[in-house]
């Protein structure tokens, strides 16, 4: 018997080794075999390595502590440590491994594939019976980190007697399979698919999700994805429920070259008492889309909101909302210019039409021309707008108008700030009555001109410390506006400046919602080394015009409501409040305050709201309170909570908590949710929720984050 020695370090010659040896076939493959020690039995020609072991063919590779090549029946035995790397970068470990000399045949024994995405595959036995099969014996499947103690069995595998390996179609195929959790069967079932884990998308069945709901009783969802290509797919969403049978929820997503859009949509016919529960309905269902495109420079958002019936979105738990908006938004720049295009309708979902109500806004057209050679060298532009609201009920209105805009800001060497603000504007109104016994103004047509003049001083204060800074900033602002009561005239037009707050305060409205006003406020802010940061402001308007305001707005005749802000921060905790206070006995008309706090594991909120008899439109008070908390229980489990509650009235609104377990490969939730309000027909509403998506099968839990 020859012995070579150190053939590690000479693969030119264990190239011509291999050639001479093993045929044609291995050299023209490029292979390769490396020891520290190869022996050669010359009787039988048969070939023995020892010591770090590696053979390649091709892009494949295999080391081990030993091996012995049995020339006469073209097999090749590799033992001790075995390392198998596949040319797809699956890396499996083994005890043994047999294999012909061409490796398109092979046998492991206790075998541990290490897979994409962190998926393991582990059997007694694997091998290669095709070349693109692999057979596995006695295999476990998982997605979960492996646990310290190599025994231990992970906190999900799929466990079968056989499994197959389809490398063409990317699919794990199982026969006989048991789902175990931390070793003990949940469920069998005969045969279970699912894609490979480096499949990044395709059309199957994803995670199940259970409900409980009073109008449904209990139901289970089980969608299925369609992967028709890369830039389009269709989730079917069907709820099987106990009461009122099967309702579809759908999702269509398309990416095209100019941009992206979703489409929503339900559909259901009631079997129970929703059948006649909110009128007799046959078939209810919606679609809730939005859009967004870019084409040659011109942006485009679409957004579609529409139901069979008022109450669909609200009896399905999908959208409380009071209004609806259909809206499509089309705008470009030109330069510094700028152009929109939008038509919006809208429907109430709670309350009958009036003839308040605008049904369409079609179109509504925006240019802003930007205009150089402005006085002072400041800023000017022009605003022209057009636009036509429809009712069904009441008087339809088309506007035009044309609006200039010029502003100035000056900093003087003594540190005075100023800015300077005029706004000209000038409306032409066409009225057109729906109906006869519709309100309509003196004469059909209207032309109306209205203009602001803003200043504004400020004298900003800084003091720095060694760990601080420190800033004093008072302001006041002068706004003259022209006489617009002509503008009541006009229908539905609703002003936008009667609602007194701190950022409200130093702004200027359109013009013909403007009124004379003297602005006044002091700002204040601290910032320290130690992560503090601290901000107050208060201030006030007082009235020069002879304008008339309700007491909701906090303006008065004179000088309004004291308006204030408050916001502390250090480390994780942040405190807001925001103030409107009687002008003359300092009572609280106004109150929202919010606290929150945010650990490591702990985080924790609130947010309280009052408004005083007055402070809202139908002078009915308010108190209510919003509370939250979230705590990690353990490393991987949280729990979490949320409570809004009417204090005023000693009632509740609604409650929602949940648990969750969430880790490498793992995704369960358990969720509550009450709504303790009536609405209409809909009685209070207690819906139970449990969500599980395990990783590579086919999860799609919006909070894994996988």
């Amino acid at each position: 018997m020859e012995t070579i020695h150190s053939m590690r370090r000479t693969p030119t010659f264990i190239f011509m080794f291999l050639f001479l040896f093993c045929g044609r076939a291995l050299a023209d493959q490029q292979s390769l075999l490396e020891a520290d020690t190869i022996s050669i039995d010359d009787a039988t020609g048969n070939v023995r390595a020892e010591g770090n072991v590696l053979i390649t063919y091709g892009d494949d590779r295999v080391t081990g502590d030993q091996l012995n090549w049995i020339k006469s029946q073209k097999r090749i035995v590799v033992t001790g440590n075995v390392v198998f790397t596949q040319k797809d970068g699956t890396t499996s470990n083994a005890m043994a491994m047999e294999l012909d000399e061409a490796m398109e045949n092979w046998v492991i024994s206790e075998i541990k594939s290490y897979l994409p995405k962190n998926a393991r595959l582990q059997a007694t036995e694997a091998a290669r019976t095709s070349a693109t099969q692999i057979a596995l014996s006695d295999a476990s499947y998982t997605a979960c980190p492996e646990c310290e103690e190599p025994d231990a069995a992970p906190i999900w595998q799929l466990r079968a007697k056989k499994v197959i390996k389809d490398e063409a179609r990317q699919d794990i195929i199982y026969r006989h399979t048991r789902f175990e959790v931390f070793g003990v069967p949940i469920f069998y079932t005969p045969y279970l698919s699912h894609p490979a884990p480096e499949v990044e998308r395709r059309s199957g069945f994803l995670s199940p999700s259970f409900t409980s709901q009073s109008d449904f009783g209990a139901g289970v969802t089980m969608p299925y994805h369609f992967a028709f290509a890369p830039n389009y797919d269709l989730t079917l969403a069907p709820n099987f429920t106990e009461k009122e049978g099967v309702v579809l929820d759908g999702t269509w997503r398309h990416l095209t070259r100019q941009g992206r859009y979703d489409i929503n949509f339900f559909a259901h016919q009631p079997e129970g008492s929703l059948k006649t529960l909110d009128g007799d309905h046959n078939f209810r269902g919606g679609v809730i889309s939005r859009g967004s495109f870019n084409t040659n420079g011109w942006q485009t958002e679409i957004s579609v909101n529409a139901q069979s019936d008022d109450l669909f979105f609200r009896r399905y738990q999908i959208s409380n909302a009071d209004v609806l908006e259909n809206r499509i938004d089309v705008s470009r720049y030109y330069g510094a210019d700028y152009l929109n295009i939008n038509a919006r309708q809208f429907s109430n979902t709670l309350s009958n039409e009036t003839t308040n109500t605008v049904d369409y806004v079609l179109p509504d057209v925006t240019y802003i021309k930007r205009l150089d050679n402005a006085p002072l060298n400041g800023r000017m532009q022009l605003v022209n707008r057009a636009s036509y609201s429809s009712r069904d009920l009441g008087v339809n209105v088309t506007k035009a108008s044309s609006r200039l805009d010029w502003s100035y800001r000056h900093v003087s060497d003594g540190g005075f700030v100023w800015d300077i603000k005029n706004q000209t504007q000038i409306d032409g109104y066409l009225y057109d009555a729906q109906e006869a016994s519709a309100y309509l103004p003196d004469s059909d047509t209207e032309v109306l001109a209205a203009e602001t003049l803003g200043v504004m001083l400020a004298y900003p204060l800084v003091r720095h410390a060694e760990t601080s800074r420190q800033t004093l900033k008072p302001t006041a602002q002068l706004v003259l506006a022209s006489d617009n009561d002509r503008f009541d005239r006009v229908p539905h037009r609703i002003g936008a400046i009667f609602e007194l707050n701190t950022n409200s305060l130093f702004g200027l409205a359109a013009p013909e919602d403007e009124t004379s006003r003297l602005n006044y406020g002091l700002d204040y802010s601290l910032e320290n080394n130690a992560g503090l940061r601290a901000r107050f402001f208060a201030g006030q308007s007082y009235n020069l015009s002879n304008d008339a305001f309700s007491v909701a707005s906090g303006f008065t005749d004179e000088a309004s409501a004291v308006v204030t802000e408050s916001e502390i921060s250090y480390r994780g905790l942040m405190f807001t409040q925001n103030l409107r206070l009687d002008r003359d006995g300092g009572e609280v008309l106004r109150n929202q305050t919010g606290i929150e706090y945010a650990g490591s594991r702990l985080s924790v909120g609130a947010d309280y709201a009052f408004l005083d008899t007055g402070q809202v439109a139908n002078s009915i008070p308010r108190e209510e309170l919003s509370s939250r908390f979230a705590v990690r229980l353990f490393d991987n489990w949280h729990v979490g909570a949320r409570m809004h509650q009417d204090l005023e009235n000693n009632d509740r609104i609604r409650h929602d908590a949940h648990l969750t377990y969430h880790d490498d490969c793992t995704f369960i939730q358990l969720r509550f949710d009450r709504d303790y309000q009536q609405v209409g027909t809909i009685e209070p509403e207690t819906q139970i929720e449990l969500i599980f998506s395990l990783r590579t099968l086919g999860g799609n839990a919006a909070g894994a984050n996988w």
